[in-house]
């Protein structure tokens, strides 16, 4: 790719930021309500920051199953817009949105009544206190895994219509809320009028389930009332239509397949984290909480090069794909940058904030800096670069390669580093890392070349199914 030009640099920021910066401004919200949600928690003890680590490892795992439904949705709406077939759109919300219900539905009620199973399996070399902790946790939760599938999918198709306020919106409130609630059911609470006891993990667990169900209502008024770009305010948006539902799937299903394999690979390494210590899993919870703010940057960029690659796709820009691709690329990297740059003379405050124990200290110091040196260089071609892929309808392929770099290089390196050389919590970090380079290695190529072209949706005639509104 030649150079960009003064002129061209400045149109694409704007373009790209207007798209991306609600998003920062929401993942910058999650991340710090995220901290301060693991700071009440860290009050109890920690064994209850242990205990959320676990629960944390299997809900993410969770919540990348239906990730087909918030991908998919995104994507298909994203190039529907782009090609200005606006009704397509419409029917491909209600599909997704009748399919997250389903899906959601089902991964809760195996997750709820074999719960004691799934963490004995996972976890069962974890201490009595920490496990008890989980259960608790997890059988709230589990709960709102329904609510939540059904407000990520709404979020996807705003998104991919355009509208990326409106999620920010409805995720800041939701957090204060759950921040509010937390503070309230975790410590206890004399209001004066009424006293309220202190529920400990339980109080963080109804704190969730509350704010969930208040979002999932609020982003489904919105959706159905006031979404200008992609409003379903018919029923027969929600008749199940299979022809669509296979369309969605389709572009959806790899990344979920991606993101649930490689969840799953997080996981195993947070097993062998458990064998470590309880203090190598509190650590590991802290470093989480700490990498999600981090991380603001990249998350959002990846989903604004997401949507207008999509959009580009739908209007039949391809030539365009990889100028946007990879100035997202570089837009993350020098943000990454900065960011890292300033955390890093704010290590001992930012620490200090989760009130660690000594044992604790001892990990962490390596795993903040190492991660502020690793996450400039390479997350952004690790993770924005496929994002990018996937909006041209080119699923397959990041599937493959997250899946199979997460099982060789991150699983298999976080055994040999952490347990069998004996370097703790730090070795699966080193291994996460070097699985940012193999996956870099896989996708710089892949967009520099041509094999992505041709994937997205057929713009030359409208799909068969879709009714005209009248």
């Amino acid at each position: 790719m030649s150079m960009m030009a003064l002129p061209e640099i400045k149109s694409r920021s704007k373009e790209l930021f207007s798209m991306s910066l609600p998003m920062m401004v929401e993942h910058l919200a999650l991340s710090i309500m995220g901290m301060i949600s693991t700071m009440l928690v860290s009050t109890i003890g920690q064994y209850a920051q242990a205990a959320l680590g676990m629960v944390d490892s299997i809900s993410n795992l969770i919540i990348a199953l239906f990730a087909a439904l918030t991908t998919g949705g995104t994507i298909v709406v994203a190039q529907y817009i782009g090609r200005q077939d606006l009704q397509s759109a419409k029917r491909a919300g209600g599909q997704a949105v009748l399919l997250s219900a389903v899906l959601s539905g089902i991964m809760f009620i195996l997750l709820f009544f074999f719960r004691v199973q799934i963490l004995g399996f996972l976890f069962g070399d974890a201490d009595a206190a920490v496990m008890d902790a989980a259960l608790i946790f997890l059988a709230i939760v589990s709960f709102s895994f329904p609510v939540l599938a059904a407000t990520q999918t709404i979020f996807g198709l705003l998104r991919g219509s355009g509208d990326t306020l409106t999620p920010m919106v409805i995720s800041i409130a939701m957090n204060v809320v759950n921040l509010a609630l937390g503070f309230v059911l975790i410590r206890g609470f004399d209001f004066g009028f009424v006293e309220v006891p202190s529920f400990g993990v339980a109080g963080a667990a109804i704190a969730l389930l509350v704010t969930r169900i208040l979002g999932m209502t609020a982003a489904l008024l919105f959706i159905i009332k006031k979404a200008r770009g992609i409003r379903l305010n018919r029923l027969r948006f929600f008749k199940p239509n299979p022809p669509m539902q296979k369309t969605i799937l389709r572009l959806g299903m790899p990344n979920s397949i991606e993101s649930g394999l490689f969840q799953g690979g997080r996981l195993i390494t947070q097993i062998f984290i458990v064998w470590i210590s309880t203090a190598a899993m509190a650590t590991n919870t802290i470093a989480g909480s700490i990498v999600m703010f981090i991380n603001v940057p990249g998350n959002a960029l990846s989903i604004g090069a997401m949507i207008l690659v999509g959009q580009r796709i739908g209007r039949g820009q391809e030539s365009d794909v990889r100028r946007t691709a990879l100035f997202a690329t570089a837009a993350a990297s020098v943000m990454f940058a900065a960011l890292c740059f300033v955390m890093f003379f704010l290590q001992g405050p930012i620490v200090g904030l989760f009130s660690p124990s000594d044992e604790v200290l001892s990990y962490l110091p390596a795993v903040y800096i190492s991660n502020l040196i690793a996450t400039p260089l390479v997350w952004a071609s690790a993770f924005v670069l496929p994002a990018a892929l996937r909006a041209t309808g080119d699923v397959v392929y990041p599937m493959i390669v997250s899946v199979s770099t997460m099982i060789v290089v991150r699983v298999a390196l976080s055994y040999v580093f952490a347990i069998a050389m004996g370097m703790g919590v730090f070795g699966v970090w080193l291994a996460m890392y070097l699985d940012w380079v193999a996956r870099s290695a896989f996708f710089i190529p892949r967009i520099l070349g041509n094999k992505w072209r041709g994937k997205g949706i057929s713009a030359s005639k409208k799909d068969d199914e879709v009714q005209v509104e009248t």
